[in-house]
């Protein structure tokens, strides 16, 4: 009987035990539920919010495409309308590309203009030829000039003034001012945003991102200037030292005369070295003149066009 008993405790303490196991690993398989259920849930509010995420995005998208789009639209008609008032009236002896009709696309827009025959662009020309003579570079000058004073009349500020937007006739050696998708109205106040070529651009603009219009013009021809004599920009390395490097010129360009008398009171004199005087009769000085580092030192279109080196 005692056997029997002992028996019997043993079976009921294995099976105790047996249920203890079974109990715990049901508690463990009850946390493991429960922290995958917790899990589960944390990924769904995760992809739920990256799901709201995408949906902002292609929000934003959308709108930022709309921008785009009306901008590109703002952009495409400020170009129509600065060809279309600088071709109101013909330039002198026609040194602006005509436009001869354009083409509204839902997102584009094409453009036919005059192409004369035969020419290239300036940049082409002096990469064929060589750097141009002095005496081709100041027909080449005077004839941008007068473009720009055209623009100007016409309330149009080109605003990318460079070799490669400038036609030259590879028999007459005439010009013409073309590409006008960086043009701009005209105004007095300065302009707070940037269009056309870091390269030409004017150091006030890297300093303050601000520049006006006529100094910046002006600032552009004397870049243009220097690359089509010299083969080369006026200042290397950083843009935003461009006010503070000295320029270099071939021993060829001319460097003026030198006289030991005082000039007329009407000759423009640029340097006074003792006694010696050095007129302003060079093509390096008119070139320094258009590149001084403070905007108000430049000259204006009309000084540069009667400035003795062009005579």
């Amino acid at each position: 009987m005692q056997d029997l008993d002992s028996e019997l405790k043993d079976k009921y303490s294995s099976v105790e035990e047996l249920i203890t196991q079974k109990a715990e690993g049901v508690a463990e398989a009850k946390k493991r539920a429960e922290k995958l259920q917790q899990e589960a849930k944390t990924l769904l509010l995760q992809a739920s919010d990256k799901l709201q995420l995408l949906k902002n995005l292609e929000k934003n998208y959308d709108e930022n495409q709309k921008l785009l789009e009306d901008k590109a639209n703002e952009l495409v008609d400020l170009e129509k309308v600065a060809i279309k008032y600088v071709c109101k009236s013909r330039a002198p002896e026609t040194l602006n590309v005509q436009l001869l009709e354009w083409f509204d696309h839902r997102r584009r827009y094409t453009m036919i203009l005059e192409r004369p025959v035969p020419c290239q662009d300036l940049q082409s020309f002096c990469e064929e030829n060589g750097c141009l003579e002095e005496t081709l570079a100041k027909k080449v000058l005077l004839q941008l000039i007068t473009a720009l004073k055209h623009c100007k009349s016409r309330g149009v500020l080109h605003r990318d003034v460079k070799p490669e937007n400038l036609l030259i006739s590879t028999e007459s050696h005439d010009i013409k001012l073309m590409d006008f998708g960086c043009g701009d109205l005209l105004r007095d106040s300065a302009y707070q945003h940037f269009a056309g070529t870091l390269q030409y651009a004017p150091p006030e603009w890297f300093r303050q991102h601000l520049y006006h219009a006529g100094p910046a013009t002006v600032w552009s021809v004397g870049v243009t200037l220097y690359s089509i004599l010299c083969g080369c920009f006026p200042f290397r390395g950083a843009r935003k030292d461009t006010s503070r490097r000295r320029l270099r010129f071939p021993r060829q360009l001319s460097r003026g005369k030198r006289q030991t008398s005082r000039p007329d009171p009407g000759e423009a004199c640029a340097f006074v070295l003792l006694k010696t005087v050095l007129c302003v009769t060079e093509c390096r000085q008119l070139i320094g003149w258009c590149l001084s580092a403070s905007a108000s030192d430049r000259p204006s279109l009309e000084d540069i066009e009667s400035h003795p080196w062009l005579k």
